[in-house]
């Protein structure tokens, strides 16, 4: 049996694209031992799940403050690499470029297989908090990185197409789900959109909650992230922000919710190539998504018929919330149509015979 540790930099409650990936592999027949970072102490330290193992580091950090992330970032290498010399298994995959560097110094020490797992260009991501002159420093190092690992893994064709000038071994894990979690529940009984995930100041949070208010529509949320962005939804919202939720309920208040949406600044490269969860669990359920035009997410919402690219702009999101809660048959028909092609192409089981295919040591 090969021995697969992974690494990741949250705590795996669980994270939905490292669990699904994990859960694969130990049906595979691997061994899979998952190191996560802990930063809000509240998780057991050792669990497992499905068969997968999984060591959390307590170290105190935060969210959205650049200096305090990257001092905690930095105690959770020195806790990480402390427990990677002493263990013994055979493949390390690390997820984001913010473990990168143990599957690099790994790989380096210990001769061990390295997948490197890039779920976003984090240039992007520095560029978007700290500005362009981190942003190349990290482009640089991430380049070095992608050379040295024996095995890429993206979330979409078009990152793939960016990490091939530095690695040609790359392929594209595509971040959907299975059909589960459809229950058929009914609707809420008024016009309700939801969102689920990170709460950041570029993700049209509060822009919707101004429309939502002009509308009359309901606007529930879910999730962690910026202080100063979770403030004002928790403030504003009242029952209807809900915090944190396990990962299936996500499903539940999307089935009954309307319309969802995924509209980010496409000004930012890794979001215009990237192809974010939310639009396969949307479709897993039948919920049509609004995204932001001119992004790789835009194409396949489109392609699925799952829902509508809109700019990132509140006049122009306004005014097709207004269209759709004037004209609830074109949700049905977008629901029923994205949900069968969305079965035909794109559920997990298609993906996972990828992941069996390409894993070192695989099949």
């Amino acid at each position: 049996m090969k021995r697969v540790v992974m690494t990741l930099s949250n705590p795996f409650k669980p994270d939905p694209r490292v669990y699904k990936e994990a859960s694969s592999l130990v049906k595979a027949g691997y061994d899979v031992t998952i190191i996560a970072w802990d930063r809000e102490e509240k998780y057991p330290k050792m669990e497992t799940m499905n068969g997968i193992k999984i060591l959390r580091i307590h170290i105190k950090s935060c969210y959205g403050l650049p200096l305090c992330f990257t001092v905690g970032l930095f105690l959770f290498y020195l806790r990480s690499l402390f427990l990677l010399m002493k263990m013994d298994f055979d493949i390390i995959h690390t997820h984001d470029f913010d473990t990168a560097i143990l599957g690099f110094i790994l790989k380096k020490m210990k001769n061990k297989v390295w997948v490197y797992d890039v779920h976003d260009l984090y240039e992007s991501m520095v560029k978007l908090v700290s500005g362009e002159k981190l942003a190349r420093i990290v482009r640089y190092v991430d380049s070095y990185f992608q050379k040295n690992a024996d095995l890429v893994f993206t979330a979409s064709q078009k990152v793939k197409q960016v990490v091939q000038r530095n690695n040609k071994n790359v392929f594209v894990i595509l971040n959907t789900v299975n059909p589960d979690y459809l229950k058929n529940l009914p609707k809420y009984p008024t016009f309700t959109i939801f969102y689920g995930g990170v709460l950041s100041g570029n993700r049209f949070l509060l822009e919707m909650l101004k429309i939502a208010e002009r509308l009359g529509v309901t606007y529930r949320v879910a999730g962690k992230g910026w202080v100063d962005v979770e403030e004002i939804l928790k403030k504003q919202l009242g029952k209807n922000f809900l915090g944190f939720i396990p990962h299936e309920q996500i499903f539940v208040e999307l089935e009954r919710a309307h319309l969802t949406f995924a509209i980010y600044d496409p000004r930012f490269e890794n979001i215009r190539l990237s192809l974010p969860n939310k639009v396969f669990e949307a479709a897993s359920v039948k919920t049509p998504i609004l995204v932001s035009r001119g992004t790789a997410l835009a194409e396949l919402v489109e392609s699925m018929k799952i829902g509508w690219a809109v700019e990132y702009e509140v006049r122009d999101v306004e005014n097709m919330v207004f269209f759709l809660l004037a004209n609830p048959k074109h949700l049905k028909k977008a629901g029923h149509i994205g949900h069968k092609i969305y079965l035909k192409k794109y559920t997990w089981n298609f993906v996972e015979q990828i992941l069996f295919g390409v894993y070192p040591w695989g099949g």
